[in-house]
């Protein structure tokens, strides 16, 4: 399927209208990392004609990117990695904002102008955040960029941003302000008049395109930083499926997706064949080896999303990376980690980054109304004030988990992950 097939085929997707609006009747969610030597293609094998299980890793987008998949031989298993990095490479040169010759970049820098014409993949992308968008009754925005821009500044100059600056840069934050068209248009004419006549004559596909186009306000600028690796993730694994794999993992910066089941000559005895996807204790952001918990999925996307692997600090205070585009605020700290399950990378990304924004009680509502959708919401316990000439408790607060209700029955004991694990946030 083609990404203009999948742009259209989200409009037609089914809905069921839930208290956040339109919801998807499919879903099922995480956040995630496997250590493999980087720019390395590594081979499990099973016994003689057994299949092989290859992983590579790389650095890409100013992360790390792994790709796991099981395959007939290493020669096949090679061919298939080599595919799904292509895959990578295509979805960066389009979707990557800090990418110039990008086409999201493109699209930033002629805000205002005109309407631009983009790759499939970026009105695709477009799509799932817009729907993401409207289950979240906004509290995911890919047109945050202002917001982002503004704390960003904030940092670098130590000083808060005024009520006045937040809201100026709010009026340029909306998916109402974003224009996104798919049409079909006849080709170009000077391509038509320098053709040689042919017989048969052209036909009605060949003398039309499909032109794909975004636009945004001046001042406006769009980030998918919230969705595009889940999304990526997401089109690495369909293109090892295209080329014939069968089971395999993608991790893309803790955004993972993983399909099928290992085969049994690579599983030990008696072991579970779905893959195992460690959930780092966010206490301990700088530590992989600290997990709270472990789940396995198959044919699922895991992502996590939490203020202790990314922030900045401005006049003395912590403040998390996330942004509300509610309110052009910071999200508040005390949700130290989300991961959420659901059967597509993209959208377990957005939703990780809009229950951050709506916090526990709205989250799990959240969670409780989507099929398929799971999710376990860490909450730092508030720590109650030292009794006076007492030494003040040490080490990292305690958690309060928070999980939906069919999300413990994924879990297992973290020290039961095998090398073939992904952990992480």
């Amino acid at each position: 399927m083609g990404a203009s097939d999948e742009y259209a085929g989200a409009a037609k997707r089914g809905w069921v209208r839930g208290p956040y609006g339109p919801r998807m009747t499919r879903a099922r969610c995480c956040r995630t990392w496997l250590g493999a030597a980087l720019g390395a293609a590594l081979a499990v094998a099973g016994c003689g004609g057994e299949p092989v299980e290859m992983v590579e890793a790389r650095q890409a987008m100013d992360t790390e990117v792994m790709v796991r998949v099981v395959a007939p031989s290493e020669e096949l298993g090679r061919r298939w990695l080599a595919a799904a990095w292509a895959e990578m490479d295509e979805c960066i040169a389009r979707l990557d904002s800090y990418r110039e010759d990008s086409h999201v970049s493109r699209i930033n820098r002629e805000a205002g102008l005109w309407q631009v014409e983009v790759h499939p993949l970026v009105t695709s992308c477009l799509a799932a955040a817009k729907e993401v968008h409207e289950l979240t009754a906004g509290a995911f925005d890919p047109t945050v960029g202002p917001l982002l821009d503004l704390w960003r500044e904030a940092a670098e100059k130590d000083t808060l941003p005024t009520d006045e600056e937040i809201n100026k840069a709010r009026a340029l934050v909306g998916m109402d302000k974003l224009e996104m068209l798919v049409a079909v248009v006849q080709g170009p004419l000077s391509e038509l008049e320098l053709a040689p006549p042919r017989s048969p004559p052209p036909t009605r596909e060949e003398l039309t395109k499909t032109v794909h186009s975004v636009g945004i306000r001046k001042g406006m600028r769009l980030d998918l930083g919230g969705i595009a690796k889940g999304y990526i993730a997401g089109r690495m694994a369909r293109r090892l499926q295209q080329a014939g794999a069968t089971a395999g993992l993608v991790a893309v910066a803790g955004d993972v997706f993983a399909f099928g089941v290992r085969p049994r000559s690579l599983v030990p005895a008696g072991g579970d064949r779905r893959w195992g996807v460690g959930v780092q204790d966010p206490r301990h952001p700088e530590d992989r080896s600290r997990l709270y918990t472990a789940v396995h999925i198959r044919d699922q996307a895991v992502d996590t999303s939490g203020h202790a692997y990314r922030g900045f600090t401005v006049a003395g205070k912590r403040f998390s990376h996330i942004i509300d585009p509610r309110t052009g605020r910071p999200v508040d700290t005390r949700l130290a980690g989300v991961t959420v399950v659901a059967d597509d990378p993209a959208l377990s990304d957005g939703l990780a980054t809009a229950i951050m924004v709506l916090g526990v009680k709205e989250g799990l509502a959240l969670v409780e109304d989507l099929e398929g959708v799971e999710c376990l919401l860490l909450e730092t316990a508030p720590v109650p004030a030292s009794v006076a000439g007492e030494e003040e408790t040490k080490g990292p607060p305690p958690l309060i988990a928070h999980r939906s209700s069919g999300f413990a029955a994924m879990e297992y004991d973290p020290s039961e992950l095998t090398p073939a694990s992904a952990v992480g946030p």
